[in-house]
């Protein structure tokens, strides 16, 4: 049988949070950017502001991709939760005391 990959709750948790504490401060904490084009002796200005705006466009949508990862660890975290449950509720004691079903 191929690897797997082993989540923790704990890990999840912590994935979470950090989704949503890196969501709010690129929404919360961001800068506006100056009005208008910047003033330069080399005409660039209008390339600036664009290259700005952009920025802002990508802040958001990395925002946005956080709290989606975000809903997606609470989402997988519950759906464990609820299988844990279903299989402790389905086996019972003797199964995973002696190996096999009681």
């Amino acid at each position: 049988m191929g690897g797997g990959m082993n989540l923790t709750d704990s890990a999840l948790q912590a994935a979470g949070a950090n989704f949503v504490h890196a969501s709010s401060t690129m929404t919360s904490d961001n800068v506006s950017r100056p009005a208008g084009d910047l003033a330069s002796l080399t005409g660039i200005g209008p390339s600036v502001t664009m290259y700005l705006k952009g920025l802002n466009v990508a802040r958001a949508a990395l925002a946005d991709a956080a709290r989606t990862g975000s809903e997606s660890a609470a989402a997988l975290m519950s759906e464990s939760s609820e299988l844990d449950s279903f299989i402790s509720e389905t086996l019972g004691t003797g199964y995973a005391v002696e190996g096999g079903p009681a």
